[in-house]
């Protein structure tokens, strides 16, 4: 059953495409090749930005990801080098942590497809090569970046046909469900399928964010907007302008913030912090609770008004207990990945490993299950995965 999203990745490998790493950080070299290398793609990597560069320069490439911060050169320089020099038709991700995130958006005005941050997992590295070669390799990018949404109950098919309806518009979007449901991944794959795809997608998670300094966080200061303001920073708006913001956990977001980011949704246009002149931006806004905000609004903790703003489209992601056929592809799909990533001993799940996966309730749901695989392909020491092997937190396995 695991096998329709891996045959559809194996649909595009058979383009031959070849991919290039170029990061100074041997461990996400070779997690990315290995991953890479699963899906069938002809992966080359360089350890330095000068050695990526001559290998990029002299070998044809259909993706090229690239580190910002290396040695000897910088990924910006050979991005420019790159495109402006050599006129390279390879798409570029860059590989980036969180606090060079400006530096990606640079990027992406200098000719980068997208960008990933550190530390990223399996399933958002596939995604963003999907996203690169899907429609040069198929023509219909729509299956192919559907294929990371797992699954083959009627509700998963239900799930895929509201995402591409919605994606098509520039709707904004609420999406609910409970923790490790995957809503983050609806919102990104909302977003591959728009309009905006060549754009960027800015993820915040609303309850990481310094409370004092949210309104800053979200809509950018100018220099002396306060202590330590010591030059003009954009915020997420102006990053993701003509792109797609996805607020998750909007719920912890103040009402003094809540009142200014109704007005942004509204006129399109950002408060920053310290300027008394709003800016226009153009982003297409997707937002994400595991809360009931209704019951927020009753308590007066979430505004009525904004409440209705961000939720024109509701899509509710179900918790895994509710959907229990799709359970054992999920399972499946995560114990391939990570097998080969841990070199596990362990090659197969018996069918009473699969009954118990099954059966459990899985409060963390689609994050606790590809924990537990995890957990599984490191500690097994046997080819069989079987019902012994079974650890959940906090429960017995029977």
């Amino acid at each position: 059953q695991e096998k329709r999203p891996i045959q559809r990745e194996r649909t595009l490998a058979k383009k031959s495409a070849r991919i290039l790493i170029i990061d100074d950080e041997e461990s996400i070299r070779d997690g990315c090749q290995q991953i890479l290398s699963r899906m069938g793609y002809g992966v080359a990597t360089a350890a330095d930005g000068l050695s990526g560069l001559e290998l990029a320069k002299n070998n044809p490439f259909d993706v090229i990801l690239l580190d910002i911060r290396m040695p000897r050169i910088e990924g910006l320089d050979v991005l420019r080098i790159l495109k402006k020099e050599h006129n390279t038709p390879s798409k570029v991700i860059i590989i980036t942590g969180f606090g060079t995130i400006q530096l990606a958006v640079e990027a992406m005005r200098l000719g980068a497809r997208n960008f990933i941050t550190k530390p990223f997992d399996a399933g958002e590295l596939k995604r963003a090569v999907l996203d690169c070669l899907s429609e040069d390799a198929t023509g219909k990018p729509a299956e192919d970046l559907l294929s990371t949404l797992i699954g083959t109950s009627d509700y998963v098919e239900e799930l895929k046909d509201t995402i591409k309806r919605v994606a098509k518009t520039d709707s904004t979007v609420l999406i609910t469900g409970e923790s490790g449901t995957g809503k983050e991944l609806v919102a990104r794959t909302i977003h591959s399928l728009s309009t905006r795809a060549e754009k960027l997608f800015i993820p915040v998670d609303c309850s990481s964010l310094v409370q004092n300094l949210m309104e800053s966080e979200l809509f950018g200061h100018i220099r002396g907007a306060f202590s330590g303001a010591t030059d003009n920073r954009d915020g997420r708006f102006q990053m993701a302008d003509r792109g797609t913001l996805f607020l998750d956990e909007i719920s912890n977001i103040s009402l003094e913030v809540q009142a200014k980011l109704l007005r942004a949704i509204q006129e399109q246009e950002v408060p920053r912090v310290g300027s008394s002149i709003p800016e226009k931006v153009d982003v297409r806004l997707i937002t994400a609770t595991n809360r009931d905000l209704r019951e927020a609004v009753i308590s007066g903790s979430f505004r009525e008004d904004l409440f209705y703003r961000i939720s024109v489209v509701p899509i509710h992601i179900k918790p895994l207990r509710e959907h229990r056929h799709d359970i054992p592809p999920i399972a499946n799909h995560y114990f391939d990945v990570f097998r080969i990533r841990h070199g596990s001993r362990a090659n197969r799940l018996s069918s009473e490993a699969l009954k118990s996966l099954t059966a459990y309730s899985w409060p963390g749901n689609v994050r606790e299950l590809e924990n537990t695989i995890e957990r599984l392909c490191v500690l097994c020491e046997h080819e069989e995965v079987t019902l012994s092997d079974i650890l959940y937190y906090g429960q017995d396995t029977k």
